[in-house]
């Protein structure tokens, strides 16, 4: 069979292929990008306005990349906002003088860092005291970090009474801080009345980071 009988046949197993299946090129538009077409249909003096197809294609592509772009950018200026708060709040933790006053950021600047709707917090020795500071058992509070060193973030529809105890139907979400001080604990509860406020699957990097801050001050001031 000669290069053209085999050229014929191969274009008409296309053309028969092209027929079945109609909406090929609605399935693979981006097919039409790299095919060449008529302007015309012969014989007929059909106009075949691919032109406009494309512009429109193109359109969507640019607003889908548009969105893409914009949605890429809002992330990373809110990501910059939060290093920004992070490392303010890590800069008082350095500057405090006594454990007291180390205390008072922990209770009172740590929540509105992530703006929470409530924030208590705990201390598992009795020894300790501190207006903001509740008691918590060492054992229980380590229950909730077992395969978590650090942060505990999850969804709680149904509430979570031993961290906020009479508002526990309130908070539909929580993040639960661990901050080690020798053999004790100290455990930052914030808690969102918003169910999609925190998640397993949100990233901790820059929480974490401000917790091995407290902690080295805390050695410091011991």
């Amino acid at each position: 069979m000669s290069k053209k009988n085999d050229k014929d046949s191969a274009e008409e197993l296309v053309i028969q292929y092209l027929k079945k299946n109609k909406n090929l090129f609605l399935d693979y538009p981006e097919l039409l990008d790299v095919l060449n077409f008529p302007s015309q249909i012969k014989g007929s003096g059909k106009i075949i306005d691919l032109n406009a197809y494309r512009s429109k294609k193109i359109k969507n592509d640019y607003d889908q990349i548009k969105k893409q772009m914009s949605e890429i950018l809002k992330a990373g200026s809110s990501h910059i906002a939060s290093q920004k708060r992070i490392l303010k709040t890590s800069l008082k933790v350095l500057n405090t003088k006594s454990l007291t006053k180390l205390i008072d950021v922990i209770v009172s600047d740590l929540g509105p860092l992530l703006a929470c709707d409530i924030v208590n917090c705990f201390f598992t020795n009795s020894t300790l005291k501190h207006t903001g500071l509740s008691q918590i058992d060492n054992r229980i509070a380590s229950s909730y970090f077992r395969d978590k060193p650090q942060t505990n973030l999850n969804q709680s529809p149904k509430g979570i009474p031993l961290f906020f105890p009479n508002k526990s139907k309130l908070i539909k979400s929580y993040l639960l801080l661990k901050i080690v001080y020798g053999s004790d604990r100290f455990i930052v509860a914030m808690g969102s009345k918003d169910i999609n406020k925190f998640t397993k699957d949100q990233k901790v990097d820059l929480v974490e980071y401000l917790i091995q801050v407290i902690q080295i001050k805390l050695v410091d001031l011991n």
